[in-house]
């Protein structure tokens, strides 16, 4: 008997059983509907981290400190300027001013109160809108000369500018932060959609203008340096703790640097182990499946005895026999795998897409819509194993068929 007909009477034996067939299986639908569902949502959900992170900046260091006197700011701006400037592409100062008296942001008769929402004002250099990711939507940025010079200009966020102009041009126009008036030149592109309390609710001034609006000291500092190249990133957060590391006092300051890379990195690895325990624990109802579907073949071993007789006594090898229950195991697994398949991507788009616009709603910046699927190394993964798994527990039930007695088998009634 060549494969073709084994093949033919291993289909027509499925067929005869739908309901039993498809009861069989579940426990495999189920379980790779599940490993794919619970892994691509997770590969989405840190793919849309690591995109918020880009769109927060690329290559980018954080330095956080207080405790720091003047100079040796002055100092580390100097050694970013000098031994750093082949490794980076930029900096900017990122300290922030507060409103001590309360009069929020003013536009005519209109007011921005912090006790309705948070303005997040910040000086910085010409620098700022690189290192930052931030995109001039209108206007122009900082420049050195607004820095040099203590320009009283400002660039806004889009929350601000949705909130004073609306439709209307804000590009020079005035505003007034802390009683004092300062003229717009710029607009920044929002990255979280212009909502209140929100980064895009900022306002930006020249860094040379914080010790003349900032009564308190200016030992509290927080920058912000692109490295030239991801590969740059390490060695330069390397050598600002060296350079600052005998520049403050660990008993009275504090001096730190960091990158978004270490924090993406830290996701990913997270991601990695996630998916890992998900598809690990979702995989044990895929074994289960297979021990349903070695049930059932064991079950329809006894019932087809005598066919498995009639076979034999007409001709039919061991290896007939073994071909044809491990063909029935097979396409039943292959047959749950596809529609486990079908049903993991539908799961992976709904779950990964209600988990985006929960994420959307938090502190991260916005990203373009997408679609959470199962990448193909993970479909075609899915679908072999549960193949596999198949023929693995099909390999009993066909040995115990194909070691049958042809005269026991037919007196089998």
């Amino acid at each position: 008997m060549n494969w073709i007909q084994t093949i033919r009477m291993a289909l027509k034996s499925i067929a005869h059983n739908k309901v039993r067939t498809f009861l069989t299986m579940l426990g495999i639908i189920i379980g790779v509907g599940a490993v794919i569902a619970l892994v691509a949502s997770i590969q989405g959900m840190a793919t849309l981290t690591r995109l918020q992170f880009e769109a927060m900046g690329t290559n980018q260091i954080q330095v956080h400190a207080w405790g720091v006197k003047s100079a040796d700011w002055k100092a580390m701006e100097g050694y970013l300027d000098g031994e750093l400037a082949d490794r980076i592409k930029g900096w900017s100062p990122q300290s922030q001013y507060y409103d001590w008296q309360s009069k929020g942001v003013q536009y005519r008769s209109k007011t921005l109160k912090s006790d309705n929402s948070y303005t997040y004002i910040y000086f910085g250099n010409e620098d700022y809108g690189m290192v930052t990711n931030r995109t001039v939507s209108a206007g122009r940025d900082l420049t050195e000369t607004d820095c040099k010079t203590n320009a009283r200009v400002c660039v806004i966020g889009e929350t601000i500018r949705k909130y004073f102009f609306g439709a209307m041009s804000p590009i020079d126009q005035s505003i007034r932060i802390g009683g004092q008036s300062f003229k717009i030149v710029g607009v920044y592109k929002g990255k979280y959609g212009g909502k209140l309390n929100s980064e895009d609710q900022m306002i930006v001034l020249p860094y040379t203008l914080q010790s003349q609006m900032m009564r308190s000291s200016d030992s509290d500092r927080q920058y912000f340096i692109q490295a030239a190249s991801k590969e740059d990133i390490q060695p330069v957060v390397d050598a600002l703790k060296d350079f600052m590391s005998t520049r403050y006092d660990p008993n009275n300051g504090y001096f730190d640097c960091d990158s978004t890379s270490q924090y993406m990195d830290q996701v990913e690895a997270s991601s990695n182990q996630l998916a890992l325990l998900g598809g690990g624990i979702a995989a044990i109802s895929l074994l289960v499946g297979g021990i349903g579907i070695m049930n059932i073949m064991l079950v329809s071993v006894t019932e087809r005895t005598r066919e498995i007789g009639i076979r034999m006594a007409i001709g039919a090898r061991r290896r007939d026999i073994i071909g044809q229950f491990l063909i029935e195991a097979a396409v039943v697994s292959c047959c749950g795998g596809l529609i486990g398949i079908l049903l993991g991507c539908f799961g992976s788009a709904v779950i990964g897409n209600l988990l985006l616009a929960q994420q959307m709603n938090s502190w991260m910046p916005e990203v373009e819509q997408f679609t959470v699927l199962p990448s193909p190394g993970l479909v075609v993964g899915a679908f072999l194993f549960s193949a596999l798994l198949g023929i693995i527990f099909g390999l009993y039930p066909a040995s115990k068929a194909s070691k049958l007695q042809p005269v026991e088998a037919l007196r089998t009634q």
